[in-house]
């Protein structure tokens, strides 16, 4: 998520950009723009010709068990070839000494310990992930299942994220930074239900369930859920958010590019068709959600 669409805010600049994939057959992004080159985290050779003459390097990790070997990985090699700086996905959700927090942490030590300069880009949770997962429920039971309760978020857009990320890599001045970012309010569930139901034009529901059951639906829905996958991609944060350990709003990106950041209506209206294309009828959504 990240990387790419960093690549697409730096291919519109004059810079020269080096991508890295594990396999160039599933990489669309046009050579003629970016050098595009193989290399995986789980492979630290693999990674030398990636990293040889690079000024500066984004650094983002899947979120799973393996984040911090995988960026001390990264950041050994970076440091063999001269890497100028690093500039880190991290976060702003206080997760409060889960497996997420504890991976990110070794990896944020060994950073600071490495002798690079470097950056932290900490997005509060990201509205793309947070919500394009909730589409279908939205268009075929008109309403949102989480387990959050009450708990506010700061939820942030991606393309707010990478405009920053491109002006940090492109820019002095950000050794030692840690940029909290998020959008313009704090929400809870219920309050962004309010919103679809405002720019979608039908009543969106918020419904929150125990996490035992709204984890038994996801996995329902999902074959390819496993309980690790789970926890680690969509319980952990929802359970912070419960807690108000995302009730988080920033100027972070005010302060850094003069705008204003993406309100949670904006990011609806320009993916509306992805919440709103095939809506049902009322009744028949009341009908789904009873099967549920």
């Amino acid at each position: 998520m990240f990387g790419r669409a960093l690549a697409d805010e730096l291919m519109k600049m004059e810079v020269k950009l080096r991508v890295m994939v594990r396999d160039k057959s599933r990489c669309n992004i046009d050579p003629g723009k970016a050098e595009i080159v193989t290399g995986d985290m789980d492979n630290p050779e693999s990674l030398k010709p990636a990293l040889n003459g690079m000024d500066s390097i984004f650094m983002s990790t899947p979120m799973d068990a393996k984040i911090a070997q995988r960026e001390r990985n990264i950041i050994n090699i970076s440091k063999e070839s001269g890497v100028q700086q690093i500039v880190k996905i991290y976060g702003a959700v206080k997760h409060e000494g889960d497996q997420l927090t504890q991976e990110h942490h070794q990896a944020l030590e060994y950073l600071r310990n490495s002798g690079i300069p470097w950056t932290l880009i900490s997005p509060n949770s990201v509205m793309e992930t947070s919500l394009l997962p909730m589409s279908a429920s939205i268009r075929y039971m008109h309403a949102i299942y989480g387990c959050s309760g009450s708990g506010k978020v700061g939820l942030v857009a991606l393309q707010d994220i990478v405009r920053v990320s491109a002006l940090v890599l492109t820019s002095s001045g950000h050794e030692g930074m840690n940029y909290e970012l998020t959008g313009p309010r704090s929400l809870d569930m219920t309050d962004v239900a309010g919103c679809f139901s405002r720019v979608l034009g039908r009543k969106i529901l918020y419904i929150d369930l125990p996490e035992k059951q709204l984890a038994k639906m996801l996995m329902k829905f999902d074959q390819t859920m496993t309980p690790e996958k789970l926890d680690l991609e969509i319980l952990c944060h929802l359970r912070a958010w419960k807690k108000n350990q995302a009730d988080l709003v920033t100027d972070t990106y005010k302060k850094l590019t003069g705008a204003e950041s993406t309100s949670l209506e904006s990011f609806i209206e320009a993916n509306k068709e992805t919440f709103a294309k095939g809506m049902i009828p009322g009744s028949m959504a009341w009908l789904m959600r009873k099967m549920i």
